[in-house]
């Protein structure tokens, strides 16, 4: 859209800003669980590796910057997607992958979530078993609930 705009003259500033907003927010989700623990050589649960729910693409996933980002914190990254996990461990191949959510949840100081799978949405219980219950939220997809440390944007 910002190029046919250029390419007719118009200055697409505003859109312009709105691509420089979006594409801050990884670094403005992986600024959330630093308020809360520190990730340094911490276990972090990703959930949702693809760019949306129902498919196994992760081209433009924003799961690739946020684990990036945790990855240079130091934490150890564990990984859930329910079908994508094949396609992001060719970009990550160190990177630990779970066979569900409650696995990489289990033993987790901090969670990060990147895309809004309805299984996400059902989880409950499953976030009592993690060591230190900071959930960052990406899609607000995780309903708050007591005894839960919550921080949710959108992107």
């Amino acid at each position: 859209m910002i190029a046919a705009a250029k390419d007719t003259s118009y200055d697409p500033e505003l859109l312009e800003a709105a691509v420089r907003v979006n594409d801050g927010q990884p670094e403005r989700l992986l600024g959330l669980p630093d308020d809360h623990a520190d990730v340094r050589g911490e276990r972090v649960a990703v959930l949702g590796l693809s760019f949306k729910p129902g498919t196994d693409d992760v081209r433009n996933s924003r799961a690739i910057p946020v684990i990036e980002g945790l990855q240079a914190r130091g934490a150890t990254v564990v990984a859930y997607d329910p079908v994508a996990t094949k396609n992001m461990r060719a970009h990550f191949p160190d990177v630990e992958y779970a066979d569900s959510a409650a696995a990489a949840l289990n033993g987790a100081s901090a969670c990060v979530v990147c895309t809004d799978w309805d299984e996400f949405a059902a989880l409950e219980t499953e976030f009592d078993a993690m060591a230190t219950p900071v959930v960052v939220d990406g899609r607000r997809v995780v309903e708050r609930r007591d005894g839960l440390t919550y921080e949710g944007l959108t992107w």
